[in-house]
Protein backbone atom coordinates (compact mmCIF):
# COMPACT_ATOMS: atom_id res chain seq x y z
CA UNK A 1 0.00 0.00 0.00
CA UNK A 2 1.29 3.43 -0.94
CA UNK A 3 1.63 5.90 1.93
CA UNK A 4 1.79 9.68 1.64
CA UNK A 5 2.39 11.89 4.66
CA UNK A 6 1.73 15.59 4.11
CA UNK A 7 1.89 14.93 0.37
CA UNK A 8 5.27 13.21 0.53
CA UNK A 9 5.52 9.64 -0.70
CA UNK A 10 7.02 7.61 2.13
CA UNK A 11 9.39 5.10 0.61
CA UNK A 12 8.46 1.53 1.37
CA UNK A 13 4.92 2.38 2.45
CA UNK A 14 3.78 0.06 5.22
CA UNK A 15 4.90 -3.40 6.20
CA UNK A 16 2.98 -6.26 4.65
CA UNK A 17 0.86 -8.30 7.00
CA UNK A 18 -0.28 -5.33 9.06
CA UNK A 19 -3.94 -4.82 9.75
CA UNK A 20 -5.40 -1.45 8.85
CA UNK A 21 -5.61 -0.55 12.54
CA UNK A 22 -1.99 -1.62 13.03
CA UNK A 23 -0.99 0.46 10.04
CA UNK A 24 -2.52 3.60 11.53
CA UNK A 25 -0.67 2.94 14.77
CA UNK A 26 2.58 2.50 12.86
CA UNK A 27 2.00 5.74 10.97
CA UNK A 28 1.47 7.62 14.21
CA UNK A 29 4.60 6.14 15.79
CA UNK A 30 6.88 6.67 12.78
CA UNK A 31 5.63 9.77 11.06
CA UNK A 32 3.83 11.97 13.60
CA UNK A 33 5.98 14.14 15.85
CA UNK A 34 5.42 14.64 19.57
CA UNK A 35 3.94 18.09 18.97
CA UNK A 36 1.82 17.00 16.02
CA UNK A 37 -1.51 15.30 15.50
CA UNK A 38 -3.12 13.61 12.52
CA UNK A 39 -5.61 16.12 11.10
CA UNK A 40 -7.02 14.03 8.25
CA UNK A 41 -6.73 10.61 6.61
CA UNK A 42 -7.79 9.72 3.08
CA UNK A 43 -8.07 6.06 2.13
CA UNK A 44 -8.13 5.54 -1.62
CA UNK A 45 -9.08 9.23 -1.97
CA UNK A 46 -12.02 8.97 0.47
CA UNK A 47 -12.03 10.61 3.96
CA UNK A 48 -11.74 8.01 6.71
CA UNK A 49 -14.76 8.02 9.03
CA UNK A 50 -15.12 6.49 12.47
CA UNK A 51 -17.59 3.98 11.06
CA UNK A 52 -15.17 2.92 8.34
CA UNK A 53 -12.33 2.60 10.83
CA UNK A 54 -14.47 0.28 12.94
CA UNK A 55 -15.20 -1.87 9.89
CA UNK A 56 -11.69 -1.83 8.42
CA UNK A 57 -9.40 -2.00 11.46
CA UNK A 58 -8.89 -5.77 11.21
CA UNK A 59 -8.52 -5.89 7.43
CA UNK A 60 -5.08 -6.29 5.88
CA UNK A 61 -3.35 -3.24 4.43
CA UNK A 62 -2.92 -5.04 1.10
CA UNK A 63 -6.66 -4.54 0.54
CA UNK A 64 -6.09 -0.80 0.13
CA UNK A 65 -4.20 1.05 -2.58
CA UNK A 66 -3.22 4.33 -0.94
CA UNK A 67 -3.41 6.17 2.37
CA UNK A 68 -2.86 9.93 2.52
CA UNK A 69 -2.16 11.37 5.96
CA UNK A 70 -2.06 15.06 6.85
CA UNK A 71 -0.59 16.26 10.12
CA UNK A 72 -0.68 19.60 11.93
CA UNK A 73 0.97 20.98 15.00
CA UNK A 74 -1.03 20.53 18.19
CA UNK A 75 -1.28 24.31 18.58
CA UNK A 76 -2.61 24.82 15.04
CA UNK A 77 -5.12 22.00 15.36
CA UNK A 78 -6.39 23.24 18.74
CA UNK A 79 -6.61 26.85 17.55
CA UNK A 80 -8.49 25.89 14.39
CA UNK A 81 -11.03 23.95 16.44
CA UNK A 82 -11.62 26.91 18.76
CA UNK A 83 -12.06 29.35 15.89
CA UNK A 84 -14.47 26.99 14.17
CA UNK A 85 -16.64 26.48 17.24
CA UNK A 86 -16.62 30.25 17.84
CA UNK A 87 -18.16 30.72 14.39
CA UNK A 88 -20.71 27.98 15.08
CA UNK A 89 -21.64 29.74 18.31
CA UNK A 90 -22.07 33.02 16.44
CA UNK A 91 -24.36 31.35 13.92
CA UNK A 92 -26.44 29.86 16.72
CA UNK A 93 -27.54 33.36 17.75
CA UNK A 94 -30.02 33.39 14.88
CA UNK A 95 -31.51 30.14 16.14
CA UNK A 96 -31.75 31.55 19.66
CA UNK A 97 -33.51 34.66 18.36
CA UNK A 98 -36.04 32.48 16.56
CA UNK A 99 -36.72 30.49 19.73
CA UNK A 100 -37.24 33.70 21.71
CA UNK A 101 -39.58 35.04 19.02
CA UNK A 102 -41.63 31.82 19.00
CA UNK A 103 -41.94 31.98 22.79
CA UNK A 104 -42.97 35.64 22.66
CA UNK A 105 -45.62 34.92 20.02
CA UNK A 106 -47.07 31.98 21.91
CA UNK A 107 -45.62 29.34 19.58
CA UNK A 108 -44.23 27.36 22.49
CA UNK A 109 -44.39 23.98 20.80
CA UNK A 110 -42.14 25.12 17.97
CA UNK A 111 -39.80 26.85 20.41
CA UNK A 112 -39.41 23.72 22.52
CA UNK A 113 -38.75 21.67 19.40
CA UNK A 114 -35.85 23.95 18.48
CA UNK A 115 -34.40 24.31 21.97
CA UNK A 116 -32.53 20.95 22.23
CA UNK A 117 -30.58 21.64 19.04
CA UNK A 118 -29.61 25.08 20.32
CA UNK A 119 -28.47 23.69 23.67
CA UNK A 120 -26.48 21.01 21.85
CA UNK A 121 -24.35 23.80 20.38
CA UNK A 122 -23.30 24.77 23.88
CA UNK A 123 -22.51 21.15 24.65
CA UNK A 124 -20.30 21.02 21.54
CA UNK A 125 -18.61 24.27 22.59
CA UNK A 126 -17.67 22.86 25.99
CA UNK A 127 -16.46 19.57 24.51
CA UNK A 128 -14.36 21.39 21.92
CA UNK A 129 -12.80 23.62 24.55
CA UNK A 130 -11.99 20.63 26.75
CA UNK A 131 -10.43 18.76 23.81
CA UNK A 132 -8.29 21.76 22.83
CA UNK A 133 -7.03 22.23 26.39
CA UNK A 134 -6.13 18.54 26.73
CA UNK A 135 -4.40 18.61 23.35
CA UNK A 136 -2.23 21.47 24.58
CA UNK A 137 -1.58 19.60 27.85
CA UNK A 138 -2.94 22.50 29.90
CA UNK A 139 -5.34 22.89 32.80
CA UNK A 140 -8.52 24.96 32.52
CA UNK A 141 -7.68 26.64 35.83
CA UNK A 142 -4.47 28.04 34.35
CA UNK A 143 -6.16 29.85 31.46
CA UNK A 144 -7.12 33.51 31.36
CA UNK A 145 -8.40 35.87 28.71
CA UNK A 146 -9.03 39.61 28.92
CA UNK A 147 -12.39 41.31 29.22
CA UNK A 148 -12.43 44.88 27.87
CA UNK A 149 -14.08 47.10 30.48
CA UNK A 150 -16.04 50.31 29.80
CA UNK A 151 -13.12 52.19 31.34
CA UNK A 152 -10.90 50.86 28.56
CA UNK A 153 -8.91 48.72 30.97
CA UNK A 154 -8.56 45.04 30.05
CA UNK A 155 -9.41 42.91 33.06
CA UNK A 156 -8.15 39.31 33.38
CA UNK A 157 -11.02 36.84 33.09
CA UNK A 158 -10.40 33.24 34.25
CA UNK A 159 -11.78 30.71 31.78
CA UNK A 160 -13.01 28.61 34.71
CA UNK A 161 -15.31 31.50 35.70
CA UNK A 162 -16.80 31.56 32.21
CA UNK A 163 -17.51 27.84 32.47
CA UNK A 164 -19.13 28.29 35.87
CA UNK A 165 -21.29 31.12 34.52
CA UNK A 166 -22.42 28.99 31.59
CA UNK A 167 -23.29 26.11 33.93
CA UNK A 168 -25.30 28.51 36.05
CA UNK A 169 -27.30 29.79 33.07
CA UNK A 170 -27.90 26.30 31.71
CA UNK A 171 -29.16 25.38 35.16
CA UNK A 172 -31.60 28.29 35.02
CA UNK A 173 -32.86 27.08 31.64
CA UNK A 174 -33.46 23.64 33.14
CA UNK A 175 -35.32 25.10 36.13
CA UNK A 176 -37.53 27.24 33.87
CA UNK A 177 -38.39 24.19 31.77
CA UNK A 178 -39.15 22.05 34.81
CA UNK A 179 -41.39 24.81 36.19
CA UNK A 180 -43.10 25.27 32.83
CA UNK A 181 -42.27 28.96 33.01
CA UNK A 182 -41.85 29.80 29.33
CA UNK A 183 -41.83 33.55 29.95
CA UNK A 184 -38.79 33.13 32.19
CA UNK A 185 -37.21 30.79 29.64
CA UNK A 186 -37.59 33.43 26.94
CA UNK A 187 -36.07 36.10 29.17
CA UNK A 188 -33.06 33.92 30.03
CA UNK A 189 -32.39 33.11 26.40
CA UNK A 190 -32.94 36.68 25.26
CA UNK A 191 -30.96 38.57 27.87
CA UNK A 192 -28.57 36.21 29.61
CA UNK A 193 -27.52 34.12 26.61
CA UNK A 194 -27.01 37.12 24.37
CA UNK A 195 -24.18 38.45 26.55
CA UNK A 196 -23.00 34.92 27.26
CA UNK A 197 -22.62 34.16 23.57
CA UNK A 198 -20.64 37.31 22.86
CA UNK A 199 -18.38 36.67 25.83
CA UNK A 200 -17.68 33.09 24.84
CA UNK A 201 -17.02 33.99 21.22
CA UNK A 202 -14.41 36.49 22.31
CA UNK A 203 -12.94 34.06 24.83
CA UNK A 204 -12.58 31.28 22.26
CA UNK A 205 -10.91 33.62 19.78
CA UNK A 206 -8.48 34.87 22.43
CA UNK A 207 -7.59 31.33 23.44
CA UNK A 208 -7.01 30.40 19.79
CA UNK A 209 -4.60 33.32 19.48
CA UNK A 210 -2.85 32.25 22.69
CA UNK A 211 -2.46 28.69 21.46
CA UNK A 212 -1.26 29.78 18.03
CA UNK A 213 -0.15 33.45 18.03
CA UNK A 214 -0.85 35.20 14.75
CA UNK A 215 2.05 36.82 12.94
Amino acid sequence: MRLLVNGKDVAGGLDKGLTFGGALQAIEERHVGDQEVISSILVDSEPLTAEQLSLWKDRGVEEFQEVQVETKSRSSFAAEGLRLISRVLSESSTQRDEIVEHLGQGRSERALQMLPEYLQVWNAVQQNLGSAVRLMDLEIESLEVFDQQESGIAKPWPVSEAIDKLSEQLGQVKCALEAGDLVLLGDILDYEFSDLTEGWQDMLRQLADQFEPQE
